[in-house]
C-alpha cells in the first residue's frame, strides 16, 4: 500500500514539473514571437514614413 501511495505522489509531482517546464518554454517562445512582430511593425512604420517623404 505504501508503494502505491509513493508511486501516485511521484507521478503527480512529475506531471506538475512537466507542466511547468512546458509553460516556461511556451512563454519564452511567445516572447520571441512578440519581439519579432515588434521589429516587423517598426520596419513597416519606417517604410511608410519613407514613402511619404518620397512623395
Amino acid at each position: 500500500m505504501f508503494l502505491a501511495w509513493l508511486m501516485t505522489i511521484s507521478l503527480f509531482l512529475a506531471c506538475i514539473y512537466t507542466t511547468i517546464v512546458i509553460f516556461d518554454r511556451l512563454k519564452e517562445r511567445d516572447a520571441s514571437d512578440l519581439a519579432q512582430l515588434q521589429v516587423q511593425l517598426e520596419k513597416m512604420g519606417m517604410d511608410h514614413k519613407q514613402m511619404k517623404q518620397a512623395m
